[in-house]
């Protein structure tokens, strides 16, 4: 319920707030939360879940992200792709972590 909440509130200040975005920082901010969602459903899947470990993952990996962004448009270099390609490989390997869980407890 508190995740609802908060999801609906976020949606709701962000949609009050109206603040633009390049499409670099929007690709990075959409790919660390499914990086975030997919890395919690494997975890609770294996029972090692901790809301406090998936809170900070998520703002370490926006934070780092973000870095990245502002570096490279200071030295005028596309390093977010950087940041793009790790949490795409993170996603994978995540969802795999997923499919393992499911193969293991319902293959026959």
């Amino acid at each position: 319920m508190k995740a609802l909440a908060g999801l609906a509130a976020g949606f709701f200040l962000g949609y009050a707030l109206q603040v633009p975005l390049d499409e670099k920082f929007s690709a990075v901010i959409i790919l660390a939360a499914i990086d975030s969602i997919c890395g919690g459903i494997a975890a609770k899947l294996n029972l090692i879940f901790s809301d406090k470990i998936l809170i900070s993952g998520f703002f370490t990996n926006l934070i780092f992200g973000l870095i990245l962004i502002l570096l490279g448009n200071f030295f005028k270099i596309d390093l977010y792709y950087i940041a793009l390609l790790i949490f795409g490989w993170r996603i994978f390997k995540n969802i795999s972590a997923v499919k393992k869980f499911f193969l293991k407890k319902y293959a026959a």
